[in-house]
């Protein structure tokens, strides 16, 4: 049996498992109190690297856990202590390879303090910087790790909010963050082999101080346009020390800006019809990223463009992303990568979704062909 059809057989049999979990719990109003967000996920992606690469075609295939807990101390409704872990594979597999189930591990995404009030919002402890939306808001299971140059997980220090609110002009956030990368035992892979990132392994926000910062401005619920979301952002990461590669250390600076409109059909917005998944909407998205030194390395400027388009109709989610990257000129790779994905996604339940996904990409020269399978199984206590 070949990995994509065991990788069926295996969907199937654990979405019939997961139709008879227990109903989560929300929180109960009894302070202090214990509570537990979850996002099980299993996944199988296969990929094809092209036949003009040496070795001819390859064909890569990977079926992995990938599961999220969130644990919650609430000391009161707006102040509680997070607790993220992540199960899933530490490194991704060689060209060629076909995994099952293999190199599997934990990493603490999350150990925060956190509080909201009316206006403000507060993080202190490990946390992953406000900054870009790309990797949440673009359709598709590849999207995220494609634009990750600017995706800080994992950051020890602080970021706060202030929420300002106008009949005219709607809702505006800034956010400013100041972090260091996470050089702890924290921040090591358990259950695995792996080893924690050190101070001699350089990169962006590896200066050993809390001097790397990033601002992000967020404006919502603007009257005219309810359903338009904007963001700029401005980042700088320290860089860390200079490696034995050639390279030149520099501070890596990200500008960054989006924005996402839901165009939604009339009925949309009335309850009844959207419990009942009688609705439509069409979500475009847009968003450019802007990077002087990326990972630190002086001269390797690089730019992000990510456009979408989601499709949603009642249980059914379809979506079209692209995302180009110009780079350094590489010798016979040139200077664009980019990745296409198309994507279809049912919730089989409030709780249960399968999805598809199939692309094309093209990284340092090298064209690929992508296919993903995966279920998500969404609960909380």
């Amino acid at each position: 049996m070949n990995g994509l059809h065991r990788s069926a057989l295996t969907l199937a049999v654990v979405s019939a498992s997961m139709g008879v979990a227990p109903q989560a719990r929300a929180d109960n109003g009894m302070y202090p109190n214990f509570g537990m967000d979850y996002s099980a996920v299993l996944q199988n992606d296969f990929s094809r690297v092209d036949g003009s690469n040496p070795g001819g075609p390859r064909d890569t295939n990977d079926f992995y856990p990938d599961v999220t807990t969130s644990f919650y101390l609430r000391f009161t409704q707006n102040d509680q202590l997070r607790l993220t872990t992540e199960f899933n594979p530490i490194n991704p597999p060689n060209q060629g390879d076909k995994r099952f189930f293999e190199d599997v591990g934990m990493v603490v995404n999350e150990l925060n303090y956190y509080g909201l009030r009316s206006r403000t919002s507060w993080m202190i402890g490990k946390f992953e910087v406000p900054f870009g939306r790309a990797k949440d808001q673009a359709p598709g299971l590849y999207t995220n790790d494609f634009v990750g140059a600017y995706d800080m997980q994992g950051m020890l220090g602080a970021t706060f909010g202030y929420r300002m609110f106008g009949q005219k002009f709607g809702l505006i956030e800034p956010d400013i963050s100041l972090y260091t990368a996470d050089t702890t035992d924290l921040g090591k892979p358990f259950f695995q082999g792996g080893s924690r990132l050190k101070r001699s392994d350089g990169g962006p926000a590896n200066s050993g101080k809390l001097d790397s910062y990033a601002l992000a401005l967020n404006w919502t619920g603007i009257p005219a346009l309810p359903f338009l979301e904007l963001q700029g952002g401005y980042m700088r990461n320290r860089k860390g020390v200079a490696q034995d590669d050639g390279t030149t250390p520099d501070d890596e600076v990200v500008k960054v800006v989006s924005a996402r409109y839901m165009f939604a059909r009339p009925p949309a917005i009335n309850l009844d019809n959207t419990l009942a998944g009688r609705y439509w909407d069409i979500v475009p998205f847009i968003e450019y990223a802007d990077i002087d030194n990326e990972d630190a390395v002086a001269g390797n400027d690089t730019r992000y463009l990510t456009t979408s388009l989601t499709f949603d109709y009642g249980p059914w989610a379809f979506g079209a992303t692209r995302t180009d990257k110009r780079r350094p000129a590489i010798v016979d790779a040139g200077r664009n990568d980019y990745l296409n994905e198309l994507s279809v996604t049912y919730n089989v339940t409030g709780r249960l979704s399968v999805g598809f996904s199939a692309g094309t990409q093209k990284q340092a020269g090298q064209k690929s062909d992508l296919i993903g399978l995966q279920m998500t199984y969404n609960g909380a206590y």
